[in-house]
């Protein structure tokens, strides 16, 4: 029995309790009466302490499961992760039409709203940085709520959360228990990280290491140059642009056990080994999990990949270079097209557009025929006026799930996050 559970059993039982009409009149009658009634109670009273006693062995294991486990000092942590194995969901679309940002779960197909975040600028010593704030959503209650983290990533299958404080980067990473809503487990760092992501599977985490915020505005970012680019043949992409100045504090990272939480060796990676003009440099796992990979922000310039080790490595086999967050179909057999209304879907073996979509970015699939979008309300009359939709390959059969949003670049504007479940 969980913690949740057992709250809401109890709430049941207590709208369940009738207090009697005349219980006025029963405090005012005899002495004698009253003499009668407190040894009634001292029986009741015996009786409710031996129920108390046979609930015990149930309640007292989850009530002290609430509070979070430290691996620093303690008895060595389990966590009870499983791989994640994709399920039939019991509610193919969920929509919230009606709040923005969005109160009620919102989900398609494969893929739901696992959480989402707002943003505003903040000073601090001098330095501008992004300031976010995480809602993250409660399956029990099918909402969102407002968490203390500075950053969040929730695993596949949406039972488990990885967690940093705020004030990034952080010497800690918590692993959050989404059903009791508490941080299972902290796992410690030498580096301070300031992002996570979880492996395909769910059991596993890459943390990425930085020496001050990965949030701060570029002018405030301290400056880092990389060597000049080396020479290369007339159309080569490593060129295009020619990126000399890296402004970033990302430093390398961690692989970590989640079942055990514990982080494995630090891997000090070269931050100019692909050309990006971000602050922040987060490293993913590669679609098999069995790859580092760290994105390029050049149009047509593949990734780069690293083993779990931190050494450069080939790509994958059948890896394809990606335009857009959704990028390849469940089934391997479609790609989808970069950003810009409208989207366009091609066929992986023969490269034939398969379908336009008046949308503005393809986000991820819901399954193999459809996809959660952002889209424009009305005619689109301003691009930034946009929310979540779900769109079919062929462009038809839109289904709106969001609020559309009045401006997705102003401050304060929720942000969101798509997640398997």
């Amino acid at each position: 029995m969980t913690p949740r559970i057992l709250k809401e059993t109890l709430s049941e039982w207590s709208r369940e309790v009738h207090v009697p009409a005349d219980l006025a009149d029963r405090a005012l009658r005899r002495r004698s009466r009253l003499r009668l009634t407190r040894f009634a109670g001292v029986v009741a009273c015996a009786a409710v302490v031996a129920a108390v006693a046979l609930l015990v062995p149930l309640v007292v294991v989850p009530l002290l499961d609430r509070a979070p486990v430290s691996q620093v000092g303690g008895p060595p942590v389990v966590v009870p992760v499983q791989p994640y194995r994709e399920t039939p969901p019991a509610q193919d679309v969920l929509a919230d039409t009606e709040n923005s940002p969005p109160k009620r779960m919102i989900a398609a197909g494969r893929v739901a709203l696992s959480a989402y975040y707002t943003w505003r600028r903040r000073t601090v010593d001098g330095r501008e940085a992004l300031d976010l704030t995480w809602y993250l959503l409660d399956q029990v209650t099918e909402s969102y709520e407002k968490t203390e983290w500075g950053w969040v990533e929730v695993a596949p299958g949406l039972r488990w959360a990885a967690v940093l404080e705020k004030d990034l980067p952080v010497r800690r990473i918590g692993i959050f228990d989404m059903e009791t809503r508490r941080v299972r487990a902290w796992v410690p760092v030498d580096h301070p990280v300031g992002g996570v992501a979880w492996s395909p599977d769910g059991t596993r985490l890459v943390a990425t290491a930085y020496d001050e915020s990965p949030d701060l505005d570029m002018r405030s970012a301290e400056e880092r140059r990389c060597p000049a680019p080396v020479a290369a043949t007339p159309g080569d992409p490593r060129l295009l642009p020619p990126f000399q100045a890296v402004s970033t504090s990302r430093t390398g990272f961690y692989i970590v056990d989640v079942a055990t939480a514990t982080a494995g060796d630090f891997h000090a990676v070269d931050p100019c080994r692909t050309d990006n003009s971000n602050v922040r440099r987060d490293f993913r796992w590669s679609d098999d999990g069995t790859l580092i990979r760290e994105a390029s922000n050049i149009w047509k310039r593949p990734d780069a990949f690293y083993d779990l080790d931190g050494r450069p490595h080939d790509a994958p086999a059948g890896y394809v270079v990606t335009e857009s967050k959704a990028g390849v179909s469940p089934d391997g057999t479609l790609l989808a097209g970069p950003d810009g209304m409208p989207t366009e879907i091609t066929e992986l073996s023969t490269g034939k557009v398969v379908g336009r979509q008046e949308v503005l970015q393809l986000l991820a699939w819901a399954d193999d025929r459809r996809l959660v979008a952002l889209g424009c309300a009305d005619t689109c009359g301003s691009e930034f006026h946009n929310g979540l939709v779900l769109v079919g390959v062929d462009g038809g059969s839109r289904v709106q799930l969001s609020v559309y949003r009045q401006n997705a670049q102003e401050p304060g504007t929720w942000q969101p996050v798509l997640t398997p479940r």
